[in-house]
Order: structure tokens, then sequence, then C-alpha cells
């Protein structure tokens, strides 16, 4: 077993920056009135990274942080179905359950059970068992389902117990109606209605592939749903289960109050996503509105001072505001994100300033900010130091470039001519900034 001093050598190795993850440590620790997490983990996680995953669960705890785990087991479920040669059959993503495949599902369901428990008890981690004591419910739609539950109670008693005496309460995904016929639940469901009673600060779903993957099987670092959820609904690229789960995600955030957010993450990633601003996952949440203003405002000005000159490090000169020709400003509800389009070479969109705060990149205000300008200017250009850290990703959003002395600009939507002209403007642009003395 491991030492306390070796699971904090690993905390502080996992977390790297320990001023972010005392800053997410104190915000997990002063929600008092609500629980710390929820940590939903999938039967497959269990199946191949159950190592990687109670290490981590340790952290936490160490941490004096104790989440609420949820599991499921469907992999395991699938392959007992198919060991006794019976067929899966799945309607919506939902798991035809008949009397046979339900007296299959509560044995292997109980045996990942045990095998999480003494995972969990082998690293030090004081787990409580709560395996079909939490969900009482109803048939969802027997004729089309069979022993499929909609869950109409979460019962918590047992949860607030083992939380007060410092136990990691340890839930499966069956329930009982009111016969005590037992019936299973499909795991996502069984997490949104856990997460509307139980009210965590933090929701977590741990899958083998750490976040939600793009079309080129990338994790997508953000997602704004409130901004982004209709166009993703949209791409050819998402589909099955990941459409499937940000849909879910979606309806369990909605009525939730807006500080609530969900992460997606991997089991050996699970510390950094939750200690660290950039995460190492999927980060979601309804977000915030993005405000589109075509004056500068007393108030407005003020506020994109304080976030241009903090998230820079530098000193606006004077007459920055009084010299811009604007055609666009475009910041986020909270003021911890903005870009500012004028009016460049032969009248083209310029965005003069795009500034995200260090706490607000791991959410995604700067890609919800991106693509709302994108709406209004789908031709722009832009400019950034060479040795800006955020080139790569303006590499990645550009479709030309054009290097000179200390400047990258890059240009998105314009024709080449067009691009080259503006581009090369760009580079010679005055600088925005005072010197330092």
């Amino acid at each position: 077993m491991k030492t306390n001093q070796d699971l904090i050598k690993n905390v502080l190795l996992q977390l790297g920056n320990s001023t972010e993850a005392q800053y997410y440590l104190d915000h997990y620790k002063d929600s008092h009135q609500v629980k710390f997490a929820v940590v939903k983990i999938g039967g497959n996680v269990i199946a191949e990274e159950l190592s990687e995953l109670v290490d981590s669960l340790s952290l936490l705890t160490h941490l004096g942080l104790i989440p609420i785990v949820l599991h499921g087991a469907g992999p395991q479920i699938d392959t007992e179905i198919k060991k006794q040669q019976l067929s899966i059959k799945k309607i919506e993503g939902l798991r035809v359950t008949d009397s046979k495949i339900i007296n299959i599902i509560e044995p292997v369901i109980n045996k990942v059970h045990v095998q999480l428990l003494e995972a969990l008890t082998k690293v030090g981690i004081n787990a409580k068992s709560l395996f079909n004591e939490v969900f009482s419910c109803d048939y969802l739609d027997k004729d089309k389902y069979g022993f499929v539950g909609e869950v109409n109670q979460v019962h918590l008693h047992g949860i607030n117990k083992a939380i007060a005496n410092k136990q990691v309460p340890v839930i499966s995904c069956l329930g009982r109606d009111s016969d005590g016929q037992v019936m299973n639940i499909n795991a996502d469901i069984a997490m949104r209605k856990l997460v509307w009673n139980t009210k965590p600060a933090k929701v977590l779903f741990v899958t083998p592939t750490g976040g939600l993957l793009n079309e080129n099987s990338e994790i997508i670092s953000a997602i704004q749903l409130n901004n982004q959820y209709h166009n993703l609904m949209q791409q050819s690229w998402l589909h099955s289960g990941m459409k499937l789960k940000i849909q879910q995600i979606y309806q369990l955030l909605k009525p939730m109050p807006r500080k609530l957010s969900v992460s997606i993450t991997s089991a050996q990633q699970l510390g950094k996503e939750l200690f660290t601003h950039k995460g190492q996952g999927t980060f979601v949440s309804m977000g915030e509105n993005i405000n589109h203003h075509k004056v500068i405002g007393s108030s407005i000005k003020l506020k994109l001072i304080s976030l241009l000159q903090s998230t820079f490090g530098k000193k606006l000169k004077g007459d920055f505001f009084d010299e811009l020709d604007l055609l666009s400003i475009f910041i986020s509800e909270s003021g911890q994100a903005v870009a500012i389009v004028t009016k460049g070479q032969d009248g083209k969109p310029y965005m003069n300033k795009f500034a995200v705060t260090t706490l607000a990149q791991g959410q995604g205000l700067g890609k919800a900010i991106w693509e709302k300008m994108l709406n209004y200017y789908p031709e722009i250009y832009w400019r950034s130091r060479v040795n800006n850290k955020i080139n790569t990703w303006y590499y990645k959003q550009a479709d030309c470039s054009y290097k000179q002395n200390n400047w990258v600009v890059f240009s998105y939507g314009l024709p080449l001519s067009d691009a080259m002209s503006c581009m090369q403007a760009g580079a010679g642009y005055a600088d925005s900034w005072q010197v330092a003395s």
C-alpha cells in the first residue's frame, strides 16, 4: 500500500502548478452546501484501467475530498449475454431487458461492484457499498424495454451517512420498483437523477477516451452548450454514443445552476482535470452569453482595460481606444474573455485584440467568442507575436499566415490576394502597448 508521502508526491506530480491546485482545492472545500463531486465510471474503465482509477480516487480522499461514485458494467454484461448465447438488443441507446437478461444483469453488476470496492480498499480508501440501495423506479416502458427503470426517487440517507463518516459511497446502476422487482437503469439516466438530487460542486465522467473527440479524433478541450450545442448536433462526425453523451449532459446541466460543470476525462488524468485551469479532458458547461457591442460605453471600457492589461501583463497606450475604428466587441458575461474587431486594410475586419483570462481558458469561453465572431465576420485577419503561446491554436484556426519580424499575421476566409494585402499591412501596424520604462 502506498504511504501518505507517496500519495502527496503523486498529487504534486499530477497537478504541477500548486497555485492552481490550491485554488480548486479551496473552491471544492468551500462548497459547504453541496457534495464535492459525483463521478460516473464506465464498466470498460473498471475492466481495463482499474489501477489508474483507484490511484486517482485515492488522491482525492487524501486531500479530504469524498466523491460519490456511480459505476456501470456495460461491457461485462455484453460479454455474459453473448456467453449465454442470447442476443443484445438496444433501442435508442437503452438495453432491452427481458426476464432472462435481468437475471444476468444483477449478478454481473454485483461482481463488478465488488471488484471496484476491493480495489478501492486495497489503496486505503474507506468505501461504502450502496448496491441497489439508492434508486426507486417505475417501468420506463415495460412493453418496449422490459425491466428498465425510470427513476422516481433517489434515497440520499445512505449517501449522506457515508460522507459524514468519510466513506466513499459506491453506487450501482440498479433500482427496484414498489414491489421489490429489480430494474436495470441506464447509467447516464441514473447519473442525471443522482446529480439533480445531490447537487455536487463537480460532475465527472471517466472514460477510456479521456474526453469527447472531434472529427480528427482529438480531444475537444471545452464545450459551452449555450453557444455550441445546436451547431454540434448538426456535425456529421458527432454520432452514436458521443452524440448521445452530449445530449445527456445537456439535459443534466440545463436545470442546474450555471456554475456546475461536467468534465469527461481519463482515469489517469482525473487530478489534472479537477485541479488545473486547462484540465486534461473535455470541460462541458452551459456557459455564458456572449454580448455583442458596436460602441464602447464607459463601463465596458473599464472592463476592457482591466481584462486586456491583466491578460497581457502590459499597459495600454493612453489613446488606444480613441484610435480604434471599431466594428464590434464580443465579450463574455463575466468579462473574462473578449475579441475586439476593427476596420483594417481596405475595410476588411481585423481582430485587434483577443484576450481570455487563465481561469477561463479551460472553460471554452475563448472558443465560444471565436465562433460568434466568425458568424459576424467570416473573412478576418489578425496578428500575434512570434513567441505567443497561443500561436499553435491560431495556426489551426487560420487558412493563411505570414511572418515578418516579430509578428505572425493570420487570415481566415479571405481570398488569397486580399489575405496577402491585409497580412502585409498588419505586420506593420503600430504597437498598442506602452514601452516599459
